[in-house]
């Protein structure tokens, strides 16, 4: 058993729900073990969310996710504008790319040495003793996080991510619709500004879109990861560039002010969403089907803590289904997390929603980023009337809304053609 992060003990987000475990595909090892995030609520009403997605292993992503938490934390923040909170999250993550390298510094001292060492025996065996301990140190050197982390302070929300990881902000705009807004910035090589950066370093984009990877990780960004970084000249792919294309700086959103529209935020590794996108194999609506799910399970749910694990279960039954119907063999270390911040979707964290009703969402996803890419409103195929998100609002069916849409300067036109005998015939 490994111990207890000290995140652990954080006082806890009443109001948040969280499921965080390496895939069942992949063995499920110890949930406790497996969780990567963490959701606290100080006295001040200062509120901290994070999820880690690992890659290669643990224990790296275990050090980047307490020392992040320690970093936004401590010293606890006072009355700080809205750029001091933005420094804050930039210098938190500076800071915990500084700490991975020092903790590992003695490794990549020995690595260098036996390097050296290699170049120079002649002996078989050494070579091999040799070989298998820098297998050994690359292993623990590739170890690292993709990263989004939340902080509400004084009602405003604020984000910071590297990689896929995905915070959505779920809210309703005039008309009760629900709008799925995504807050970050995907680090990957579909992201046309991270293909520039890179192409700036001098490296070859095609070869990279087509490859899907950058070294040995598929993201552009991340925390951690230094035998991509500080070693990247290793990787054929990427070693003409100039400077480490792999780079663990952040995009930062907000503020967000938190009013009465914002319903619940949502923060997803990608190994989740991936997921619905290989079931139902639709990208562009990854997002509105994850928020879908969550409104559903709200309403079915009694308890609010399970709502993360039941999405989460319905998820990876979706997608064994999907495997075992096309023959395909899943990656069997996926790690995911689903972090769920409720709002005011319904009334309080812990009580019971009421019986399940029948009606469907509407949705309007929109992904902000700096790509601007905006998504088209989708309706639930549900044969049901929309959801009116606000129940005590009356409508009348019968009641009709006058028209919005001045044709007198067409018939005008139509008129004056007529007299001109230019009009088409197909019109009246």
């Amino acid at each position: 058993m490994i111990a207890r992060p000290w995140t652990d003990d954080l006082p806890k987000c009443r109001n948040t729900c969280v499921a965080s475990y390496f895939s069942k595909l992949g063995g499920h090892s110890n949930a406790n073990d497996d969780y990567l995030c963490f959701f606290c609520q100080t006295e001040d009403n200062f509120c901290l969310y994070g999820v880690f997605e690992p890659h290669n292993g643990l224990e790296a992503a275990r050090l980047i996710m307490q020392r992040m938490a320690a970093e936004i934390l401590f010293p606890p923040p006072s009355a700080n504008t809205d750029e001091e909170i933005r420094d804050r999250l930039r210098n938190a993550f500076v800071s915990v790319e500084k700490a991975y390298i020092e903790n590992y510094d003695g490794m990549i001292a020995e690595r260098t040495s036996l390097q050296y060492q290699l170049q120079t025996s002649s002996e078989t065996q050494n070579r091999q003793i040799i070989l298998s301990r820098l297998k050994e140190i690359d292993q623990h050197l590739s170890g690292g996080a993709t990263v989004v982390v939340a902080l509400v302070h004084k009602n405003k929300l604020f984000v910071a991510n590297v990689g896929e990881s995905r915070a959505l902000l779920c809210r309703t705009d005039d008309n009760s619709v629900l709008r799925v807004v995504q807050l970050t910035v995907d680090h990957s090589l579909n992201n046309e500004d991270e293909l520039l950066r890179l192409s700036q370093l001098g490296l070859d984009v095609n070869k990279l879109r087509n490859a899907q990877y950058l070294g040995n990780q598929t993201g552009t960004r991340c925390l951690g990861n230094y035998l991509v970084k500080g070693l990247y000249k290793a990787f054929p792919s990427i070693s003409p560039a100039s400077s480490e294309p792999v780079v663990a700086s952040p995009e930062i959103h907000g503020p967000i002010v938190l009013d009465d529209s914002c319903r619940f935020l949502i923060l997803v590794s990608a190994g989740v969403y991936k997921r619905i996108q290989e079931s139902r194999g639709s990208s562009e609506q990854t997002n509105k089907q994850l928020a879908q799910m969550i409104v559903e399970h709200f309403r079915k749910q009694t308890d609010f803590k399970a709502v993360s694990e039941t999405v989460l279960h319905e998820i990876e039954e979706e997608f064994i289904s999907h495997c075992v119907k096309n023959n395909l063999t899943p990656k069997s270390n996926t790690h995911v997390t689903l972090l769920i911040r409720n709002f005011n979707f319904i009334a309080a964290a812990g009580a019971e929603p009421g019986p399940p009703r029948s009606a469907s969402v509407r949705f309007n996803p929109v992904v902000q980023s700096k790509s601007s890419t905006l998504l088209d409103e989708m309706e639930s195929s549900s044969p049901e009337s929309p959801v009116d998100t606000c129940p005590g609002r009356q409508y009348d069916k019968h009641v009709r809304i006058k028209g919005y849409v001045d044709f007198a300067c067409y018939y005008e036109n139509v008129e004056r053609a007529r007299r001109g005998g230019t009009l088409p015939d197909f019109i009246q």
